[in-house]
């Protein structure tokens, strides 16, 4: 774990020359960037384990969509309106809802998600290095880069390779 915010503090360290240079990078047109990208993520995860750190539920926090909230709410039993207004509020940018106060209430103390089989689609896709056309989506993993080690670590090595 000291391991993991050793990488964040030195992700922190360096935000503002890594998102320069994911910004930088957004901006061209890279061929079989996905690819590449993509086997980051897979060497990256195969090093990193998340239970282990538990950052991103503590200080991000998912986007959830309506078939996320009805998933969710099914699985606790709670009925969708009241976990609404009890947990969420309306993401800034419209796109879903977002939780009013974190960490996540679905983090355990060992950083398991007591939900896991139902977490939102963000959470599963968190940090979002296996999606389509990423290179149009660098900044935002720079961002996650100050809250999730494996993120920054694939920063480091688009950087390098880039």
């Amino acid at each position: 774990m000291n391991e993991y915010r050793a990488l964040l503090e030195k992700s922190r360290s360096k935000h503002t020359e890594i998102m320069r240079k994911m910004r930088h990078l957004s901006r061209m047109n890279k061929k079989g960037f996905d690819g590449i990208v993509h086997g980051f993520h897979e060497e990256v995860f195969s090093e990193i384990d998340c239970k282990k750190c538990g950052e991103c539920c503590r200080n991000l926090g998912p986007v959830f969509r309506n078939s996320d909230i009805k998933q969710i709410c099914a699985t606790i039993g709670m009925d969708n309106a009241a976990f609404m207004d009890s947990c969420l509020e309306q993401d800034p940018d419209g796109v879903g809802f977002i939780l009013k106060k974190l960490p996540c209430p679905f983090q355990n103390q060992d950083n398991t998600c007591s939900i896991y089989e139902e977490r939102p689609l963000s959470c599963s896709n968190f940090p979002h290095t296996q999606s389509v056309n990423i290179q149009r989506k660098l900044v935002g993993l720079a961002l996650d880069s100050q809250f999730c080690p494996a993120a920054y670590r694939i920063c480091e090595k688009i950087i390098a390779a880039y």
